[in-house]
């Protein structure tokens, strides 16, 4: 199977744009999307199985009523067919990695991570072939594939990669990626529910839930949307999500708004005033009383004593 690097992404709004030439290509070959922007936006547009990585700010992946924000140490899983939108509009580049690997490549790597060395001798062919599915849902990038997906970017930064490296490194992200799918599932045959078929929707709906919180932190969240976002009525989601991740939506809402400002003031050199607006919170005196709370410290004490100053260059 061979690998596309593609670094210059193409207009849509172009009349010369052909999108069943665009998509024919991310049919036939795994394909690696890489580049920095500061604006980018891409109406509803087909995908592939994907991995979505951005690193030095965020990017936007809209399904439906769903949305999704990708940030350093985290990536998204599309499952083939999703029909998406997607979005950087930041101060600073951000830089956005994308890798899609076919149906044929997805099964293959699928047949042979999860069958006997015994049996793959005797049938080295994929057999009896059908879609595979993940959990579509943010992750945490563990340190496994951390490694993985730095080597790529600096090949790729270096403008000096060979193809057949990184056909090797996707399969060992792909096994890998496989691999944690079985913990997810173990996660998901935890939650209360007679047949697995309900815990497995279930454990998806949560999950859309989740990551929502996670991606749209800085706006105003609350039950009857987070509800509408999974789908489930107000009182079941309420139940459910607590069972789930063991606080409320309130109080995981809230735990992330306030690591979200630790990281800032540690990172950045935004006034308290705008991390506090930028975290979703109205009121300064608010946040402050939450974040002593939280961290027993006052957000002017915690960043002198662990803010890092930070010099902005123009790029």
């Amino acid at each position: 199977m061979s690998v596309k690097v593609i670094t210059k992404f193409p207009d849509m709004d172009d009349f010369s744009y052909n999108y069943r030439r665009w998509n024919r290509q991310f049919v036939e070959q795994n394909i690696i999307l890489n580049g920095k922007f500061s604006y980018l936006y891409y109406p509803e547009h087909w995908t592939t199985l994907s991995l979505k990585f951005a690193f030095g700010g965020s990017e936007q992946y809209i399904l439906g009523n769903m949305k999704y924000g990708v940030q350093d140490n985290m990536y998204l899983i599309l499952n083939r067919d999703s029909i998406y939108q997607s979005l950087i509009d930041s101060d600073k580049p951000v830089e956005s990695l994308t890798l899609n690997f076919t149906a044929k490549f997805v099964e293959d790597v699928f047949y042979s991570s999860f069958n006997s060395d015994e049996y793959l001798l005797d049938f080295p062919e994929v057999r009896d072939r059908y879609p595979v599915n993940f959990f579509q849902k943010l992750y945490n990038t563990d340190g496994i594939l951390s490694t993985y997906i730095n080597n790529i970017r600096l090949d790729l930064k270096n403008n000096n990669y060979d193809t057949d490296k990184l056909n090797e490194i996707l399969h060992s992200i792909l096994e890998h990626t496989f691999r944690s799918q079985l913990t997810e599932s173990k996660t998901a045959d935890e939650l209360q529910s007679v047949k697995r078929s309900t815990r497995v929707e279930l454990f998806n709906r949560l999950n859309k839930a989740k990551d929502y919180i996670e991606s749209n932190y800085h706006e105003s969240i609350d039950l009857d949307m987070l509800s509408k976002v999974s789908s489930l009525c107000p009182h079941h989601f309420l139940r459910k999500f607590k069972s789930y991740t063991g606080v409320s939506p309130h109080q995981f809402l809230k735990s992330v708004r306030l690591e979200k400002a630790r990281i800032m003031l540690e990172s950045t050199n935004s006034s308290i005033t705008e991390i506090c607006l930028n975290c979703g919170y109205e009121s300064l005196s608010s946040f402050s009383f939450l974040f002593k709370n939280t961290y027993k410290t006052s957000p002017e004490s915690y960043r002198k004593n662990y803010g890092k100053k930070v010099n902005f260059q123009i790029m």
